[in-house]
């Protein structure tokens, strides 16, 4: 059964995380939890550490340079349509080279800095998501 890695990073600046919304369309095909606020990240490419697919996908999905802190949240699930299990690796990570966000419409359209989920309230927020920032009190 096949497994695939996937590696996100909740990013911090002063106080604050970094949040981008899941656009509905990705690649021409429905995108996974459209229109949620989730992290940067994504799949890990063949031969890559996770670590450094985090800061991979930092650098495409929001054009952030960052340093990675510790690992704050694992997960893993099946997929049965896929057979595959997925596991997910979260890193806690700050922003070393600051500059422009820049996202790519086909797979985000806003982003937002927040200190506190509570101010997503009657937002979609991707399940993970809500966990790690429950466990941390954030």
């Amino acid at each position: 059964m096949p497994v695939k890695l996937i590696a996100h990073s909740l990013i911090r600046k002063n106080g604050t995380f970094l949040l981008i919304k899941r656009s509905k369309i990705k690649s021409g095909r429905p995108n996974v939890f459209p229109n949620y606020w989730d992290i940067p990240g994504g799949g890990v490419e063949n031969g890559e550490l996770p670590r450094d697919g985090a800061i991979r996908e930092a650098l495409e999905e929001v054009n952030q340079g960052i340093e990675i802190l510790k690992v704050i949240h694992e997960d893993s699930h099946y997929d049965e349509e896929k057979e595959t299990v997925y596991t997910r690796i979260v890193y806690e990570s700050e922003i070393m080279d600051e500059r422009e966000i820049i996202l790519d419409p086909e797979e985000h359209v806003d982003y937002r800095w927040i200190t506190s989920l509570s101010e997503m309230e009657g937002q979609l927020v991707v399940p993970y998501l809500q966990s790690i920032f429950e466990e941390y009190k954030i």
